[in-house]
């Protein structure tokens, strides 16, 4: 009988919003191929203790009679192929292949600091959407114990100061920056989907992420927040500040956590009345037009208008 060579793991080490992410993976994957928008976040091995830690496995996930409480069985990204279980010791994220005959399972500890992604052998087509989507769910949870938050928005650096535009998807968060990217000096994409809040000793900042949706903007770069500005379409342009109870409820929208996780979810909480304590926030109604972005522009740089 001949035996089969032992599979050999590698390791590559990300660093996203200060944090570092280590990712497992066998000799059989090309990561570098699957994960395109992680080349300028990856860095050398470290000593720093990760916040993440993700093994890739290529092995048959583990049977499991007992699958735990379903919490969810649809999301936006993969419909009803989609379910969410918590167990009393970790969550369980599975997801029918577009084939539909495997499925891919996530693995989580109770607080997503290690992960394990057991990857089906029917993948073609899929399996870098899927893995880049795990990262981005597992991210977002374990960063709630550093300080971080992941936020859903589009983000403009102008003259190094970040604006966050916040908004229910198909709001017009995109298309509010690009007329600033259009008419207004000086200001550059900095992510257009997924990007992360950290506080740190030296105020509140905002990142690049491996994420941003439909938008290939990759940009590891960290720019002080300056506002944020929930987006509501209306037949004019009106801009208000926010004060209070009301900039926390206008931002929490926005934020990802998972509610079932009762002490993430309270950490979320915590960490974002520190950032709306410190980051004004603003609610434009708005046409999707010049004089929109102008309006914002004026308000939140005290230009005169």
């Amino acid at each position: 009988m001949t035996l089969k060579n032992p599979i050999e793991i590698s390791q590559n080490y990300y660093k996203i919003a200060d944090l570092i992410v280590k990712i497992n993976y066998p000799d059989t994957l090309n990561l570098e191929n699957l994960l395109p928008s992680f080349r300028v976040f990856q860095i050398d091995n470290t000593n720093e203790k990760p916040a993440l830690s993700i093994l890739l496995s290529t092995d048959k996930a583990p049977a499991t009679a007992d699958m735990g409480i379903l919490r969810s069985d649809e999301s936006i990204a993969w419909g009803d192929r989609f379910c969410f279980y918590e167990r009393e010791d970790s969550f369980l994220t599975t997801i029918v292949n577009d084939q539909g005959n495997e499925q891919w399972c996530m693995r989580s500890e109770r607080n997503f600091s290690q992960s394990t992604i057991y990857i089906p052998s029917s993948t073609e087509g899929e399996c870098s959407s899927v893995i880049w989507w795990m990262l981005m769910m597992v991210f977002g949870q374990a960063a709630l114990l550093h300080d971080t938050i992941m936020i859903h928005a589009s983000v403009i650096n102008c003259n190094g100061q970040g604006i966050a535009f916040l908004g229910k998807s198909g709001t017009g968060k995109s298309t509010h920056s690009r007329l600033w990217l259009k008419h207004i000096p000086n200001t550059d994409l900095l992510n257009d989907d997924n990007p992360a809040i950290r506080i740190s000793p030296d105020g509140i900042h905002i990142y690049g992420t491996p994420w941003s949706g439909k938008t290939h903007c990759y940009k590891n770069e960290k720019i002080n927040l300056k506002a944020f500005v929930r987006l509501q379409q209306a037949p004019s342009n009106l801009f208000k500040w926010q004060s209070g109870v009301s900039s926390f409820i206008t931002v929490l929208p926005s934020c990802t956590a998972i509610r079932w996780n009762k002490d993430l979810f309270a950490t979320m909480n915590s960490t974002l009345e520190k950032v709306v304590s410190q980051v004004p926030v603003g609610l434009l109604q708005c046409l999707p037009d010049e004089a929109a972005a102008q309006l914002c522009y004026n308000r939140i740089f005290n230009k005169p208008e």
